[in-house]
């Protein structure tokens, strides 16, 4: 199941206490940075679920 970015909660890279580190974590590289945008590639999710416990903005979810 693959995640979704809240965008108005991650309010992009460069206004991230962790400078993108939901990016930075995914060793599947499903979370990649594109104009200062964090963007999912779905298909390349694992459900590992790394990125939804250390976004420090608490952006990222499941897809319901």
């Amino acid at each position: 199941m693959p995640v979704i970015i809240d965008t108005e909660k991650c309010g992009k890279i460069e206004n991230c206490p962790g400078e993108g580190l939901c990016i930075k974590l995914c060793e599947e590289d499903a979370l990649i940075e594109e104009d200062g945008d964090v963007v999912i590639i779905s298909e390349n999710c694992n459900d590992c679920e790394l990125c939804i416990m250390n976004c420090p903005n608490q952006a990222i979810s499941k897809v319901d």
